[in-house]
């Protein structure tokens, strides 16, 4: 008995050694991972700055969100004009784009968009993607995206037409708003 007390405490102090150096390796890979992903801060906000004008590109939508009237040109459209609305120049010559991404997401993983009459869940991605150049080689230069926003709807096939564009809408103004903060009228 003495001998499986033992143990039992040998492995509770292996484990408890463990589990800091577990929880240090989780909480580093998530910072490590968070760290490359576009956002919305400061930093994120400041890689607008003189941006002159922005092409719109998006993501070839789903086919069921297409035969709904949810095409890549009207999606594209809309997103233009609202930029123009906002005193941003659109520009299909330059470089930098603002991209929309529309996937159905579950468990993870992009799956198939299947209208049923129980609502999908959507994730919209709205990006700006710029030429980047490493500064440890400044011959390296690759696109990476600097700016995000990303929002979660949910919908039925008969609900789209009214949560999607309003969704859109709320993407392209609170990239208006990041832009506007380093690049004021």
């Amino acid at each position: 008995m003495y001998a499986l007390a033992d143990t039992g405490i040998v492995a509770i102090c292996r484990m408890g050694n463990m589990l800091p150096r577990t929880i240090f390796f989780c909480m580093a890979l998530t910072m490590l991972a968070g760290g490359c992903l576009a956002g919305d801060s400061t930093m994120d906000r400041a890689t607008l700055r003189g941006l002159k004008a922005v092409k719109v590109v998006v993501d070839p939508p789903p086919p069921e969100m297409e035969r709904a009237g949810f095409d890549r040109d009207h999606l594209r459209a809309s997103i233009e004009q609202k930029i123009r609305d906002a005193g941003i120049k659109v520009d299909n010559d330059v470089i930098e784009f603002l991209g929309l991404g529309i996937a159905m997401v579950q468990g993870g993983r992009k799956v198939p968009l299947s209208f049923g009459k129980a609502p999908v869940s959507l994730t919209l991605s709205l990006g700006l993607y710029q030429v980047i150049v490493l500064s440890r080689d400044q011959t390296i230069k690759t696109v990476a995206e600097t700016w995000e926003q990303q929002k979660v709807i949910q919908a039925t096939a008969k609900s789209l037409d009214q949560v999607l564009p309003g969704a859109i809408a709320e993407l392209v103004d609170q990239f208006v708003k990041a832009y506007r903060s380093v690049n004021p009228q």
